[in-house]
């Protein structure tokens, strides 16, 4: 299949939400559990329903604009070309930071504690995974596809068996929703958790090649993110109750695996979690492509190439001290996403003036806090404190 006007199926882009959405295994394996803090089922329902406001207004620009552009083909429509072009170059410089420094995160923090015998190895994982992801999003674009969605379909399985075992050894915590937390704490905890959701806009970047434009993207994002919220929620639950040590360990769902269950589904979800965010990291890639041909004119194909020198250039220097280059690019990169992200959901009212729309007040109030959720987490990057993993 061919990357072209109307050539993704609607069933296989919707496998692609799915997985861009954490990837779900990523979210409730690694990222939620240390994000959402001493209550993580009132943390994970508070975000949830944060994040509702970024995703209803992409929704809401996808009622005009399915295009290569994404976001900033939103910004485009809401404002001018050189405003989106400016927030087009925001989001590149996030992504193209994102990239390498999460193959690190994966080689280094990820498989590295999953098999510690891999040491000696590392270095060579650290550019044979680049490589391989390449050589993924090069593949044609229909057998990339349906790989994501049949293993969209394993990360959900994955979570739904982590919910059942820890409810089955811990059960399901009194008060769950409450206990060990004040309101305060809680909020902060479920903007964070909110902000790891922030990755649902990736597929707005197919909105140009999907069956159906803008219907599907309209229909899919609510969809796909209402799927992964309810598995993320199921696992949730029960976490309240899991110990400490297990809770705060490096990769808490392997932790929680390998104590509950033994070493074979500890290494089973370990590699799952792993591959989760390879292909979080490759639908990363197949956005910035599709926004690199929006913004340069250059084919599809070529952008694929251009992307992959920097990227497994930028891999390569990483060996130099992989610690360093994971904590160095981290905080630019998320602070460029949420600014980025920024811009446009604050433009959103402007898109529906242009548009000849009244504005109603519940756009405002989506507008309000989706653009204070990622002015939240951009502040809590740049003073230090991190939004997100």
């Amino acid at each position: 299949m061919k990357a072209g006007r109307g050539t993704v199926p609607p069933l296989l882009f919707g496998g692609f939400t799915v997985s861009a959405i954490g990837g779900p295994l990523a979210l409730a394996a690694l990222f939620a559990p240390a994000a959402a803090g001493d209550a993580p089922a009132l943390s994970t329902l508070i975000g949830v329903a944060l994040f509702t406001a970024p995703l209803a207004i992409w929704v809401g620009y996808s009622r005009r604009v399915a295009s290569a552009g994404g976001l900033a083909a939103f910004v485009e429509s809401a404002s001018s070309r050189p405003l989106a072009l400016v927030q087009a170059g925001i989001w590149t410089v996030s992504y193209f930071l994102y990239l390498p420094y999460t193959v690190t995160y994966v080689v280094y923090d990820v498989l590295a504690v999953v098999f510690p015998g891999i040491a000696p190895e590392r270095s060579a994982l650290e550019l044979l995974l680049p490589l391989g992801i390449v050589a993924a999003v090069l593949a044609p674009l229909g057998a990339l596809l349906r790989v994501v969605f049949a293993f969209a379909i394993v990360q959900l399985g994955l979570v739904l068996a982590l919910a059942g075992l820890m409810l089955a050894n811990v059960g399901l915590p009194h008060a769950t929703l409450t206990e060990g937390a004040a309101l305060d704490p809680s909020s902060r905890a479920g903007a964070a958790v909110g902000l790891l959701f922030v990755c649902a806009s990736l597929p707005i970047f197919l909105g140009g090649e999907v069956a159906g434009g803008g219907r599907t993207v309209r229909l899919a994002l609510p969809i796909a993110f209402g799927l992964v919220a309810g598995y993320l929620l199921l696992a949730m639950l029960p976490l309240g109750g899991v110990p400490d040590e297990l809770r705060d360990a490096p990769l808490p769902g392997v932790a929680i695996a390998q104590e509950y269950a033994g070493r074979g589904f500890a290494i089973m979800i370990g590699l799952a979690a792993a591959a989760s965010v390879t292909v979080l990291i490759i639908a990363e890639y197949i956005a910035l492509s599709r926004l690199v041909h929006w913004a340069s004119g250059v084919s599809v194909r070529r952008a694929l190439v251009w992307i992959a020198v920097p990227f497994v250039a930028a891999d390569a220097i990483s060996l130099i001290d992989p610690d360093r280059f994971y904590d160095d690019l981290l905080r630019p990169s998320l602070a460029a996403l949420f600014l980025a992200q920024a811009i446009v959901v604050a433009l959103y009212p402007w898109f529906l003036r242009r548009g000849r729309e009244r504005i109603p007040v519940p756009a405002l109030v989506v507008t309000l806090v989706a653009t204070g959720l990622m002015v939240w987490g951009f502040y809590t990057v740049v003073a230090g404190s991190g939004a997100a993993t």
